[in-house]
């Protein structure tokens, strides 16, 4: 009775919590060369229906056109909602980045650039109508391809970024786009999430993969490509590559009244299982065929989401993460981030053993537990994000932590 009671406590708070903040839809797509051609529009607007994006952030817009041709023949069609932010046409390049927003929800605000190579990086600004919050989304579209030049190009526009955030006051800010990152162990992605001297510019991945992203194990993550057949200027081989991120700030990702809903976070369309595989090849369990074979003839990328809180008042975060509730009912892990000391706890489960990683896939520890709780020893490990896995007789949990 107890339990159940439980269990309708909640379900109760999780209702109340959802109608009561505004839950906002975040996508990062990147639209393959979208210009003022008509010939995908009804793929595209087949997705955006799906999704219902509220801040849609995109990669490959070629020229203002493009723009007023997304706005107003697909999202308007959709719902008069919907706006765009203004648009920068770069001279040096003929693929941009864009932002549309849900003006029921936002406001634009502004839009900046860090220059770079081989495009800027474009700052747009929103203010949240609900809280009065300013919301900041850095748009990127990294070198694409492997190659030593290609991944210096990556890291040297990566360490641009963090240090032009790293000198802001910016609290609520994400990081999406097209990354063309192939493994944790790229140095664009360390610098990602190297720590800042000022301790301010800290950037969250909620995935948990170390290594190479082209794996099978992998599947589940891949955003790219949806085809396997070279068709419309797109890459093509298949689902096998996690090119399409969105990354979090430290009050984003740990806040209690603007956060992020981690069991949200998604590539839209793939079931993980059509790795090296078309995506619409049958059956797809996690899209329609029909929305699948939008996606496919869309675009060889897949759109990533995530939905996003946003409250004025302080909220229990913990009960809208449903798909890992049961699980982190079960496990403290604490202080995080931290400095010194991580402590793990179970309530129910006794631990096997615990191993500790950095992004780069060194081994910190691998440590027999045979108890309810253990101390992490983090004084020797240098400032950085890493990973924690904690193993139990018949499961696992991984957790990401920041050693301050």
């Amino acid at each position: 009775m107890v339990r159940f009671l439980s269990l309708f406590f909640i379900f109760f708070l999780f209702n109340n919590v959802l109608l009561s903040q505004d839950t906002v839809t975040i996508v990062s797509y990147n639209l393959l060369r979208f210009n003022s051609s008509t010939d995908r529009n009804l793929d595209f607007k087949n997705i955006i229906e799906k999704i219902e994006p509220d801040v849609l952030v995109t990669q490959e817009m070629i020229g203002q056109e493009s723009v007023n041709n997304f706005l107003n023949n697909i999202l308007k069609n959709i719902n008069e909602k919907y706006k765009a932010a203004d648009f920068i046409d770069a001279d040096d390049t003929d693929i941009d980045q864009a932002l549309f927003y849900n003006s029921n929800k936002f406001n634009f605000v502004s839009i900046s650039q860090i220059g770079g190579y081989p495009r800027p990086i474009y700052i747009f600004t929103l203010k949240h109508l609900e809280t009065g919050e300013q919301f900041i989304i850095y748009n990127l579209h990294l070198k694409a391809s492997k190659g030593g030049d290609n991944e210096l190009a990556r890291s040297d526009q990566v360490k641009e970024l963090k240090n032009y955030i790293s000198e802001t006051n910016s609290k609520f800010y994400i990081v999406a786009g097209d990354f063309n990152i192939y493994s944790t162990d790229e140095s664009a992605y360390k610098d990602l999430f190297d720590i800042t001297e000022s301790g301010k510019g800290n950037l969250h991945d909620l995935i948990s993969v170390v290594g190479t992203y082209n794996d099978p194990l992998n599947a589940k993550i891949h955003t790219q490509s949806t085809r396997t057949s070279q068709f419309g200027g797109g890459s093509h081989g298949g689902l096998d590559d996690r090119f399409d991120f969105i990354l979090f700030s430290d009050s984003v990702m740990y806040g209690d009244r603007i956060f992020v809903i981690d069991s949200t976070y998604k590539s839209f369309g793939n079931d993980g299982m059509h790795y090296n595989s078309s995506l619409n090849v049958f059956p797809n369990q996690e899209v329609s065929m029909s929305v699948a074979k939008s996606l496919h003839d869309a675009s060889d990328h897949l759109p990533v989401l995530v939905k996003i809180i946003f409250s004025n008042e302080k909220i229990f975060r913990e009960v809208l993460n449903v798909e890992s509730y049961s699980l982190s009912d079960e496990i403290s892990i604490y202080p995080n981030p931290s400095r010194d000391r991580l402590f793990i706890q179970s309530k129910k489960n006794k631990i096997n053993s615990i191993e500790l990683y950095s992004f780069s896939g060194i081994k910190f520890l691998d440590q027999n537990v045979n108890s309810t709780s253990y101390r992490v020893n983090l004084s020797d490990l240098n400032m950085g994000n890493y990973l924690i896995i904690i193993n139990f007789k018949n499961f696992s949990k991984q957790v990401k932590f920041v050693k301050k």
